[in-house]
C-alpha cells in the first residue's frame, strides 16, 4: 500500500490519549467475534438483519456492534450481541478498545474511515471489510488533497463492497485497489419470512375454500370501528368475504367477539379453538406467534396501528415477504423507512382516513390489483435479502480464511 505524509502526520498527532475516556466494557465473549461498526449512512436496523443472517449461518459466532457517540441499541440484533461506542480516534484509546475486544474480523458499514482505528486494526492482522459503501463518483479539491491518505486507508481493506456502480467508481477515484471493489448492493432492512404450522395452514385453506379474505394485523381498539365499517361495506359487494382480525392486545379477543356479535356479526375466536366456518363473517385471531399463518392465508393485509395517531404497528416487510398486499394509514412509526421503500416500489396503498380505508379495501378486492401490490412488495424484500446474503457470505468467507498465528507458524 502507498505511503501518505498526511496519514503519517495524522497518526503522529493521534498519539495523545483522551484521558477522560475510560469506559467500562462488558467481558469479551469466548470464541470468534465479528465487530460491525455502524458508520455514517448505515442503517442500524439493516445491520440487524445482517447480524441475524450471520448468526444463523455460524451458531458459535459472537458479534460486537459499535456506533459513534454512544453504544447503539440492539433491537433487532441476535441475543447476546455486545454493544460499545467507537473510541476516540487516538492511538491509546484505539489500542485499549482492540486489546479488550480482540475481533477476528472488522466490518465498517457506511462511509466512515477513522484512520487510527483502521491502521491499528490492520497492523494487528485483523481483516477489514468496508460494506454498504455509498461514495460520490466525483471528488472535491479537498478530497484530492487527501487522496493519498484515503487510498492508503482503503488499501488496508481486504474487500470493499459498494452499494452501486457509481459508488464503486468513487472508491476507485479515491485510490482504492480496483481488484478489491465489488458492487454488492445496498444493505436494507427486510424481514425474515415468519413461520407457521404448515399442517394448520392447509386445514384452514381447505376450510376457507377459496373465500376472499382480508386481514387486519395488530389492530388497536381505536381502529376497530374503521375496520368493521370497511368490512360491512365489502360484504355488500362480496357476501363471502372473511375478515381475519388480530387485536393489538390479544387479551381483547373475547371482548371484540362480543362486540361483533352484539352488532349482528357471526364471529368466532381463535383462542377458543373455534374456526372460520362458511357462515362466519369475522375471525378474531387472538393467539400469539401465528402472524405468519394469517399473512399466508390473506391476499390483503391492513397494517393496524397506522390509521390513527398513537398506534404502534408491525413491520410491513412481514406481509410483504409472504405475498400479502399491504394497506396502511398515514402514521408510519416505527417503520417510516420500510414504508418509504415499499411506497417507492408501488408496493402499498395508503388510506389516509377511515373512509379511505373502506374504499381502498373495496378496490383491492380485485385479485389482479392486490396481486400487483403483493408482487412489488415481494420484489423489494427478496432483493434486500439477496444483498444481505451476499454481504454475509463475504464476511463469513473472510472469517474462514483468516489464519491463526499457530497456523502461520506451522
Amino acid at each position: 500500500m502507498g505511503r501518505s505524509i498526511v496519514l503519517w502526520a495524522y497518526l503522529l498527532a493521534a498519539q495523545r490519549a483522551d484521558t477522560a475516556s475510560r469506559p467500562s466494557r462488558s467481558a469479551r465473549p469466548k470464541g470468534p467475534l465479528i465487530w460491525i461498526h455502524s458508520g455514517n449512512g448505515a442503517s442500524l436496523a439493516s445491520l440487524g438483519q445482517l447480524a441475524l443472517r450471520l448468526v444463523r449461518e455460524h451458531r458459535k459466532l459472537n458479534l460486537l456492534v459499535t456506533a459513534e457517540g454512544a453504544a447503539p441499541t440492539l433491537q433487532g440484533f441476535p441475543k447476546g450481541t455486545s454493544a460499545d461506542f467507537l473510541p476516540p480516534d487516538r492511538l491509546p484509546d484505539v489500542r485499549r478498545f482492540l486489546d479488550h475486544w480482540s475481533p477476528d474480523v472488522a466490518v465498517i458499514a457506511g462511509a466512515d474511515l477513522p484512520p487510527a482505528l483502521i491502521v491499528q486494526t490492520h497492523d494487528r492482522g485483523v481483516p477489514l471489510l468496508l460494506v454498504d459503501a455509498s461514495v460520490a463518483p466525483k471528488i472535491s479539491w479537498g478530497q484530492r488533497f487527501r487522496r493519498g491518505m484515503t487510498g492508503s486507508l482503503l488499501a488496508r481493506f481486504s474487500r470493499l463492497l459498494a452499494r452501486d456502480p457509481s459508488s464503486a467508481r468513487g472508491l476507485g477515484l479515491r485510490g482504492a485497489p480496483v481488484g478489491r471493489i465489488e458492487v454488492a448492493g445496498r444493505i436494507e432492512e427486510t424481514s425474515e419470512p415468519l413461520s407457521c404450522n404448515e399442517a394448520e395452514r392447509e386445514v384452514l385453506a381447505e376450510l376457507l375454500n377459496a373465500r376472499p379474505v382480508w386481514f387486519a394485523a395488530a389492530c388497536p381498539e381505536a381502529e376497530e370501528e374503521a375496520v368493521i365499517g370497511a368490512h360491512a361495506h365489502v360484504l355488500r359487494l362480496a357476501h363471502r368475504m372473511l375478515l381475519i382480525v388480530s387485536p393489538a392486545n390479544p387479551a381483547r379477543g373475547p371482548a371484540l367477539v362480543e362486540r361483533l356479535s352484539r352488532e349482528g356479526w357471526v364471529a368466532t375466536l381463535r383462542s377458543a379453538d373455534e374456526e372460520p366456518d362458511p357462515g362466519v363473517h369475522a375471525y378474531v385471531a387472538d393467539t400469539e406467534g401465528e402472524m405468519g399463518l394469517w399473512y399466508r392465508l390473506a391476499p390483503l393485509t391492513f397494517m393496524g396501528g397506522t390509521l390513527l395517531p398513537g398506534g404502534s404497528g408491525r413491520n410491513p416487510f412481514e406481509p410483504a415477504a409472504l405475498g400479502s398486499a399491504i394497506v396502511h394509514g398515514p402514521h408510519l412509526a416505527p417503520y417510516p423507512d420500510a414504508y418509504g421503500r415499499l411506497a417507492e416500489a408501488r408496493a402499498t396503498r395508503c388510506a389516509a382516513t377511515p373512509e379511505a380505508l373502506t374504499s381502498t379495501i373495496a378496490e383491492l378486492m380485485s385479485p389482479d390489483r392486490a396481486a400487483l401490490l403483493a408482487h412489488n412488495a415481494w420484489a423489494v424484500t427478496s432483493g434486500g435479502a439477496e444483498v444481505t446474503e451476499r454481504v454475509a457470505q463475504a464476511i463469513l468467507e473472510t472469517l474462514a480464511a483468516r489464519r491463526t498465528p499457530a497456523q502461520e507458524a506451522a
